[in-house]
Order: structure tokens, then C-alpha cells, then sequence
């Protein structure tokens, strides 16, 4: 068979890299309706490194099962933690999340590959008065918004321990899509570990950029901050070709 007759990928034209996250300092803050996001590294005030490992403080024995690293035991080893982070060779850029003007979590953006357009958002750490709030919601849009819109990446991933059942329903939640399991990729706290990725690509981001804007509005919301309808970027995803063990079936 002829080279010219076997399948190929679409032809990306005019392809540049795209910037990386820190390129541009305007974009080391975002500020959203329920929250804000600032880089954070070694240079962070110290009152927010005291705000951000007190906060993980009540659910450390759980909150870090799923995770490489912690529980911290003081707030110089989560100091040297984020020192580590903020290193060229680790690839990550880090965000403490605000509400209220208080550190209550923080979340990255891991294996940036700007000459490929492909970023992961990862190290997603919601304090206890984050979780299940609309901020926790805005947080991820902000970081999805600023990958497409402003970078113009191609690609998000979202990489969980395949055990970690609420990690991988939030990425359903947040509209990305399932698309594999690596087993046995990692040894982690002396423990193998199965990584399940999932992913929104940007043909997918537009409708699924509505539907998080349209949740997050305000009359979403009763006057208890309950929501009124539930967010369905998962369905609004508009992937046509789901992954399946058909798709290897055919070459086994």
C-alpha cells in the first residue's frame, strides 16, 4: 500500500505554539462572580500559606488519600511543597483559590505543552468550605476559559486516580469526556495507582462554555445559594465519537 493511501489526522494550518500560563502577567490573577485566583509560589504572603494548610487541616486524613503528596505537617512543608511545584522541571503552575478574600484551596495547571496546544488541570484542592459551593464550579470554568479563549490551547486533560470516584464524577460533571485508564502507570505513597484521563478538546468548548455560564448565573440560585437546575456540561459536550473497547477490537 502506497503511503499516500493510508489514513492521516487533519491538517492543523498555520499552527503556532501557545503561550504559556505565566507569559503574561495580567493573567497571573482571575476574578470571577464567587471567587478569585492568584498564582501561587514561594513569593505568596505567608498569612495565605497559614490560610491554606489550615483549611486541609480538618479533612486531612481523607482529603489526601487519593493524592502524591500530603497530609503537610507543618506550613513549611507545604511551603517546600509549593517551592518544588514552582520549579521548571515540575511543569505546573499553581493558583490559590479565593473566596471571600480567604485561601480556602488551591489548583494547577500540569504537563503544559504549549508547543502541542495540550495543558492539564490538576492538584485540584477544595477546602472544606469550597466543596459542592458554585466558587468550587467557577474555579474550573475560570482555568478551562483562560486555556481556550486566551491561550487557545487544543487540549485540557483531566488525569484522577481510577479508584478516586469523586474526582472522576467531577470531571464528568465539569463536561469532560473519558477516554482511557493506564494501569499500573504510577507508584504512589507505596501504592499502585491506575490513572483514568479525561479531556475536552477545543471543538467541544463552546457549547460546553454556555452551559457553565449559564448555570453559574445568579437566578440559578435560591437565596440560600442552593442551586436551582444542576449543570450538564457533560451533556452538553458535543463529542461525537466516544472511546470504546470497540474501537481496539477491531485491530485485536
Amino acid at each position: 500500500m502506497a503511503d499516500a493511501d493510508l489514513p492521516l489526522g487533519e491538517v492543523v494550518p498555520n499552527w503556532t505554539a501557545r503561550a504559556h500560563p505565566l507569559a503574561d502577567s495580567q493573567y497571573h490573577k482571575f476574578n470571577g462572580q464567587y471567587c478569585r485566583l492568584e498564582v501561587l509560589n514561594s513569593k505568596t504572603d505567608e498569612k495565605v500559606f497559614q490560610q491554606l494548610f489550615d483549611a486541609f487541616k480538618p479533612v486531612e486524613d481523607r482529603h489526601y488519600t487519593y493524592l502524591k503528596y500530603g497530609p503537610f505537617k507543618t506550613v513549611d512543608e507545604f511551603k517546600e511543597f509549593v517551592h518544588n511545584k514552582e520549579q521548571p522541571s515540575s511543569n505546573t503552575t499553581m493558583y490559590t483559590i479565593f473566596v471571600n478574600d480567604a485561601a480556602v484551596g488551591f489548583i494547577t495547571y500540569l504537563r503544559i505543552d504549549p508547543d502541542q496546544g495540550t495543558i492539564e488541570i490538576g492538584h485540584v484542592n477544595f477546602g472544606p468550605q469550597l466543596v459542592k459551593t458554585r466558587a468550587a464550579t467557577e474555579v474550573v470554568f475560570l482555568l478551562l476559559e483562560y486555556a481556550f479563549d486566551t491561550l487557545r490551547y487544543r487540549r485540557v486533560e483531566w488525569k484522577t486516580n481510577a479508584l478516586n470516584s469523586k474526582s472522576r464524577w467531577a470531571a464528568g460533571r465539569f463536561g469532560f469526556q473519558y477516554e482511557g485508564t493506564w494501569l499500573k502507570a504510577e507508584i504512589a505513597k507505596g501504592r499502585s495507582r491506575d490513572n483514568s484521563w479525561y479531556s475536552i478538546i477545543d471543538d467541544e468548548w463552546a457549547p460546553v462554555k454556555q452551559e457553565f455560564q449559564r448555570w453559574l448565573k445568579a437566578d440559578n440560585f435560591d437565596q440560600n445559594g442552593q442551586q436551582l437546575t444542576k449543570l450538564n456540561a457533560k451533556q452538553a459536550n458535543p463529542r461525537q465519537r466516544k472511546i470504546t473497547d470497540a474501537d481496539q477490537e477491531k485491530y485485536d
